[in-house]
């Protein structure tokens, strides 16, 4: 399989790039400030792109230059967290884009690379259904994805045959699950029903499923053990 991986140097991105690491694939990764750890490929053949998901000519640049796609998966983001009334509008602006309208763009200009039956998978957040204190911003642009995903999932029913779908993800072993602080951490699994943060692996388990149906339309998977149902 083609895949794109956009954001495979963050922690979702490179949990990506190491489970599709197989002889039988070709990997496009992509990164924007920084490519640690994405060239530990050993088995696909793969390239690597430098690109920033919120500038329209970087994203068509890059998709331009790659023939045909048969999985997208949207594993972009960044945080600014603050209280709405000492937020300034560039922190607003910058999750805003760097999470909403990336995937935008890269649905935009990747879609016509997909082939037929192909996937697009985008990544949101179990904060998108709680909220967040201070974080109103990356609590907004998730909500907004898994938005944009139900509606961008029928029009990818007309003509060729493209399926999109969404995985809501909650509190994990990788990625910023790693960077709470141990208050928080505690905080959090506090509230789990499962009391522990998800295994890496069973992400991968949900995205496996997507990508191998030819039904799912349209859906945002809530992976969270537990936390909202």
């Amino acid at each position: 399989m083609k895949i794109m991986i956009a954001g495979a140097s963050g922690g979702i991105g490179r949990l990506l790039t190491k489970h599709y690491d197989t002889k039988e694939n070709e990997l496009y990764l992509t990164y924007n400030t920084s490519k640690e750890n994405i060239f530990s490929v050993v088995n696909a053949k793969f390239t690597i792109l430098k690109c920033d998901f919120t500038k329209k000519q970087e994203v068509e640049r890059i998709y331009s230059n790659i023939d045909s796609l048969d999985i997208i998966f949207n594993a972009l983001g960044t945080v600014a967290n603050n209280l709405i009334y000492r937020m300034e509008e560039e922190e607003w602006d910058r999750v805003i884009d760097a999470n909403l309208k990336s995937v935008f763009l890269s649905c935009r200009y990747g879609y016509e690379k997909l082939v037929e039956n192909g996937h697009i998978v985008n990544f949101s957040s179990v904060l998108s259904k709680m909220g967040m204190i201070g974080a109103t911003n990356y609590v907004a642009s998730k909500g907004g994805i898994e938005a944009f995903t139900r509606s961008f999932a029928l029009e990818c029913l007309h003509g060729k045959k493209i399926f999109v779908n969404g995985v809501a993800l909650g509190y994990f072993k990788v990625g910023m699950g790693l960077t709470l602080s141990e208050k928080i951490t505690k905080l959090m699994k506090e509230k789990i029903p499962i009391k522990e943060f998800g295994e890496p692996i069973e992400i991968l388990k949900v995205v496996d499923y997507i990508i191998s149906s030819e039904y799912l339309v349209g859906q945002i998977i809530n992976l969270n053990g537990g936390l909202v149902l």
